[in-house]
């Protein structure tokens, strides 16, 4: 019976970290529409990272345009970040504890985004790298404090 109860305690482990471990928290109406600004703008950025990266031929024309639409797209998720009586998803209450600091990584990201657009529109494909490189910096670094680790 002691090993039949630690089969079924293993099983049931595995399965809850197969699929992630505790379940997600709810989303809201405002978390969904976060959720989907965020998501619009990653075709446009994971296209420029597959240039960027040489897994695809760098085209001057389709970087520009690419890097033009994100440097527009991304702005549309900070009109979401309220919190969301109906669930945050995965944004952590530190977002609305000390708005400030998250307005400064905000201020941060759109900096970078400017400056991956201005590289983009001189065509400078070593500029453009590094400025890429600041773009996903400044993701990482909002990720690792506000968004729930996944």
């Amino acid at each position: 019976m002691k090993i039949k109860t630690s089969l079924i305690f293993a099983a049931t482990a595995f399965a809850l970290s197969a699929c992630g471990g505790a379940p997600a928290e709810p989303k809201g109406h405002i978390s969904e529409e976060r959720t989907a600004a965020f998501k619009s703008m990653m075709p446009e950025f994971m296209s420029m990272g597959k240039m960027v990266k040489g897994e695809e031929t760098y085209v001057v024309e389709t970087f520009k345009a690419n890097a033009a639409k994100f440097a527009e797209s991304s702005k549309k998720p900070f009109a979401h970040f309220q919190s969301d009586p109906q669930g945050n998803g995965d944004a952590l209450p530190a977002i609305w504890q000390d708005e400030a600091k998250f307005k400064a990584e905000e201020e941060k990201f759109h900096a970078a985004v400017a400056k991956l657009n201005q590289a983009a529109q001189g065509g400078n494909l070593e500029t453009i790298k590094a400025a890429y490189g600041e773009v996903g910096a400044s993701c990482k670094s909002c990720h690792d404090v506000y968004r729930k680790p996944k």
